[in-house]
């Protein structure tokens, strides 16, 4: 996965309203989830998933911490 696919926009394959949260990569093809629909289909999609990519996700800043003296 490169960043150019991270800044594309998925929508959700069951809905089509939703933005998705979730990409789940499988051996014939690609799925897009919103977090509900996720979720409900989540059991079946672990047994048939090779990958699933959190999309959105932002890293939290490490914090800064003080200099000793």
């Amino acid at each position: 996965m490169t960043s150019e696919d991270l800044d594309l926009v998925y929508y959700c394959d069951q809905c089509s309203v939703a933005r998705a949260a979730y990409l789940i990569k499988l051996l014939d093809g690609e799925l897009s989830f919103c977090a509900h629909h996720y979720n409900k289909h989540k059991e079946a999609l672990d047994k048939k998933a090779y990958e699933v990519i959190e999309l959105n996700k932002t890293e939290e800043a490490a914090p800064i911490l003080e200099k000793a003296e």
